[in-house]
């Protein structure tokens, strides 16, 4: 059965369909969505999460259009600005989400503000949501404080869980957190991603 099951998955993932289980369909919520790193590519596939789960909050930790390496080709931004615009436009129709934005090292303030209408952009900060505590960037950093969640992206760092914190890398999975009980689920990004963000075996500089 588990074998049948995993077949239908990947078939799912490969024509870019997530895969959504019973559980996640059943959480009591609210509902956070971690994403990072996001190329132009993916947008559709994340809009599907956020039409069937409605999180209540959404936080993306940088380089909203990762396939525009911004900080490197800065005569981008025309591309830049569509793409963001399109990922902007598709998060905030859906009207029940608090959306945060955290700044990449490819990404342009100035075109993110005039982008978006409801959405709250940080650089890094803590943020209090639904009594939960957490930490958000777009770099891993050490956490030398007791806060719930850690949520950072950029990088291949891995998750993990410390000192009663849990670390979530928004680069490796979409993260969802069910706010009223902590728990935590990992949904793949599509097949595929890693290349269209223009990452090999390692991100170095990117």
């Amino acid at each position: 059965m588990k074998f049948i099951k995993d077949i239908y998955i990947a078939l799912l993932n490969l024509f870019n369909y997530p895969y959504i289980s019973k559980e996640l369909l059943n959480l009591k919520g609210p509902i956070l969505l971690h994403i990072s790193d996001t190329p132009v590519d993916i947008y559709k596939y994340i809009f599907r999460i956020v039409d069937i789960l409605k999180p209540e909050f959404i936080v993306h930790t940088g380089d909203l259009a990762d396939n525009i390496k911004l900080e490197i080709y800065k005569d981008r931004i025309d591309p830049y600005f569509k793409g963001v615009k399109k990922l902007i436009k598709g998060l905030e129709k859906y009207e029940y989400s608090k959306n945060y934005y955290v700044l990449g090292n490819h990404d342009d303030y100035e075109t993110v503000s005039q982008l978006t209408d409801r959405g709250i952009i940080l650089q890094e900060g803590i943020l209090l949501i639904d009594n939960c505590s957490l930490t958000v960037g777009h770099y891993y950093k050490e956490i030398s404080y007791k806060v719930d969640f850690n949520l950072y992206g950029h990088d291949f760092e891995p998750n993990y869980e410390k000192n009663e914190t849990i670390g979530l890398n928004g680069l490796l999975n979409i993260n969802i957190i069910d706010l009223s009980t902590k728990k935590v689920f990992h949904l793949k990004y599509p097949i595929g991603t890693n290349t269209a963000r223009g990452m090999e075996l390692k991100r170095t500089g990117l």
